[in-house]
């Protein structure tokens, strides 16, 4: 059938041909006959030929050949119209493959002039082989009813429908407009609010820029009214604006209730953003409230847990008193210092190796510290002659300048409790001032030199912000640890605080101390065989990584774990408080923790604890059914009391044993505590904010034995003076471990 119709549509050719072929001899024979017939001229001269009679008698034998060339050139297109009926009359009409028979092989370059030309030829043939109604039948046939089968439409409309829907050529008009948007440079303002612009910018703007050059085009901030300014190509402009809508669709935006009805601190809302990469805002009428808008629910997750922890930090160090040790001969009330301890202190800028805890103000961190004099070699207090702390000659004060004992302290912190362990962590107590200014500076806030009773006196009227940070003594930075140990620990902290028995009164003005429930959760990775062990530590460290937005896509699926939990996981149960014993005269701060716990029996433990170790231990040990890393629950339920998670981190503990005389500890040697300190060093990761922090710990069993808490203060002492031109030595536990 489509033979046949294919020879339809080049008989129909071949009758138009015929037709021209035909007006054109009837068109001369009219001209012809027309000359023979015209009257001669009765003025024109007579010429040679034959008389009028032989004209007129050869007239009707001139005229028969013209009668038939007349009909020659009419029969070809009587054949051809006898059968495009006889074709009309058995009903065959063309299909879509006859259509397709029109279509080209290849097509030419888009912007090219040979496109044009054989457009418009193609656009000629189709309207010269086929009727306006069977073009139309065809787009009928191939989309359906549509906007391009109307019946108001012209034969050459239809012809370009097909070009375009059927065969998928771009239109003349379309590349004309496909020119103008590749040339034409426009210019355009994309309004956006505020945490739509944090959502766009991305990590320090990389999201911006990548769409930027992505689709070439320049991009500008414009603050009032707040929006995007683009320019670019008038393509490109269109679709960033369509890519930015589609992505605007798809942010969370929530109001979350903090665990404690205060806002979040000014300065901490940049740095909790930037964290979990979402936009953070203070609701001004709901102390408490935050607005959290975010790209996807898991960063929404993230913010929440970082607020929530940053709030609940912040109210606990407001809570924590701070003490003062002073070296005995240096003036403690008096504002100006005497003549004979011409002892000094100032703020001297801080700058760590490390980032600062999430809770600090990063723009200026600052430490008292005694100020060096001429006459004399060093600035630090001279253990041999003051006694240091283990000879409690020194003073100890209160805020209130009120001279306290830290081993009266220790006990009667926890009183109800039947046994307390004291920790002492090294570190340094920080100043930070309550500022929104986010600029870094150098200038402490109270600048020079002065007597410690007026640093004090300032400190209590001013708004400043005191914060323990732990760290390591400097011997100890430079030495690798050997015999570590991997854990991972969660721990969390009760909303409420345990009331306060021994609060100050009149008759016994002594420091008034938070105390708080703790719920420690602690899986030791136990080592693979086969493997070193700084080989074995490094993956259980690797093992549980905190996630990283930024990480490449190969970087995301979980590792694979080298290490298992060991099934007697220990989760513990108790109560703690924390002091900050700050030391201008000496290169490190003390944090004392009195904490009394109990191990807590798997039956007991809140359920969200139980289901997150089951799915940490199957995860560790490469489970299909947990192939992600678990997320520990923000909240828990124990005892009738809510708690909330403080910290949880990957752990790398190690034993050092420090020696005062500086030379090294055989293996076969007895462990003396009067010449060596055992310290316990660890290095953590939060997995929650990915800031890496450093310990180092000494402990005390026994505060009620005069013996255990005098070396206990011996240790701090050795540890709290020891600095890169400290004659301690250092090695590591081999013998002891």
């Amino acid at each position: 059938m489509s033979v046949s119709l294919t020879r339809q549509a080049r008989l129909a050719q071949s009758l138009s041909v015929a037709r021209r072929s035909a007006f054109r001899c009837q068109h001369f024979a009219a001209l012809a006959a027309q000359t023979r017939h015209e009257p001669r001229s009765q003025d024109s001269a007579p010429v040679a030929g034959p008389s009028r009679a032989d004209a007129s008698t050869a007239s009707p034998s001139s005229a028969q050949p013209a009668a038939q060339q007349d009909e020659t050139a009419q029969e070809p297109f009587a054949r051809v119209q006898s059968y495009l009926a006889a074709v009309n009359e058995s009903g065959i009409e063309p299909t879509l493959r006859d259509l397709d028979a029109c279509k080209p092989s290849a097509r030419p370059p888009l912007h090219s002039p040979k496109y044009i030309q054989q457009y418009n030829d193609l656009i000629n043939t189709l309207c010269r082989s086929f009727t306006k109604q069977q073009l139309r039948k065809f787009l009928v046939e191939a989309l359906g009813p549509s906007k391009h089968c109307a019946t108001n439409r012209k034969k050459t409309d239809y012809a370009e429908s097909i070009l375009d829907q059927l065969w998928k050529w771009p239109t003349l008009g379309e590349l004309e407009r496909a020119k103008k948007d590749r040339t034409e440079v426009v210019t355009k303002v994309l309004p956006v609010t505020a945490s739509e612009l944090f959502l766009f910018l991305g990590r320090d703007g990389s999201d911006l820029l990548r769409i930027s050059q992505d689709y070439n085009v320049h991009i500008s901030l414009r603050q009032k009214p707040l929006g995007l300014s683009v320019e670019g190509s008038r393509a490109s402009v269109r679709e960033l604006t369509e890519h930015l809508l589609a992505v605007k669709q798809t942010f969370v935006e929530e109001w979350f209730t903090l665990p404690s009805p205060m806002p979040i601190p000014t300065d901490m809302v940049p740095r909790i953003s930037r964290l979990a990469q979402a936009y953070l805002e203070n609701i001004s009428a709901s102390p408490g409230t935050v607005r959290i808008c975010a790209k996807n629910s898991e960063s929404l997750d993230v913010a929440k847990r970082l607020a929530s922890r940053v709030v609940q930090e912040i109210v606990e160090s407001s809570r924590t008193p701070v003490l003062a040790h002073l070296p005995p001969g240096t003036a403690t009330h008096a504002e100006q210092p005497l003549v004979m301890f011409p002892h000094t202190y100032a703020l001297y800028p801080y700058l760590s190796p490390r980032p600062l805890p999430l809770t600090m103000n990063t723009s200026g961190t600052f430490r008292l510290r005694r100020v060096g004099e001429w006459l004399k070699s060093g600035f630090e207090e001279d253990v041999e002659s003051t006694g240091g702390l283990a000879s409690e000659q020194g003073h100890v004060l209160t805020e209130n300048d009120i001279s306290v004992s830290l081993r009266d302290l220790a006990t009667r912190a926890l009183p109800e409790s039947p046994r307390t362990t004291v920790t002492a962590s090294l570190g340094h107590v920080l100043l930070t001032r309550v500022s929104k200014d986010q600029r870094a500076t150098l200038v402490p806030p109270l600048t020079g030199d002065h007597p410690f009773g007026k640093i004090r006196k300032w400190i209590a009227n001013h708004p400043v912000k005191m914060s323990f940070v732990p760290d390591l003594p400097n011997p100890l930075l430079s030495t690798a640890p050997r015999h570590q140990k991997a854990l991972h620990r969660l721990v969390y902290h009760s909303l409420t605080s345990v009331p306060d028995e021994t609060a100050p009164t009149a008759d016994d003005p002594h420091v008034s101390i938070h105390r708080r429930k703790v719920i420690v959760l602690e899986a030791t990775l136990a080592e693979p065989r086969g493997k070193s062990e700084s080989d074995s530590v490094q993956d259980a460290f690797d093992s549980l990584q905190s996630p990283d937005e930024e990480a490449r896509p190969s970087e995301k699926s979980p590792p694979e774990p080298s290490f298992q939990v060991v099934a007697d996981t220990r989760c513990t149960a108790g109560v703690e408080a924390d002091v900050n014993v700050l030391m201008p005269d000496r290169p490190m701060d003390l944090q004392l923790t009195m904490s009394c716990s109990a191990d807590l029996p798997e039956s007991q433990q809140p359920l969200a604890l139980q289901k997150y170790s089951e799915d940490l231990s199957a995860f560790l040990s490469g489970s299909e059914s947990h192939p992600e890393q678990p997320t520990p629950p923000l909240t828990i339920e124990h005892d009738g009391a809510t708690y909330l998670l403080h910290s949880n981190g990957s752990v790398r503990q190690s034993v050092e044993v420090v020696s005062a005389t500086g030379r090294p500890a055989l293996r076969d040697v007895a462990y003396d505590s009067e010449k060596l300190t055992r310290a316990l060093c660890e290095s953590s990761l939060d997995l929650e904010s990915n800031q890496k922090s450093m310990c180092c710990q000494v402990f005390c069993e026994d505060p009620s034995s005069e013996e255990s808490w005098k070396r206990f203060l011996t240790d701090c002492d050795r540890l709290s003076l020891m600095t890169r031109r400290s004659t301690a030595g250092v090695f590591k536990d081999e013998a002891f471990a």
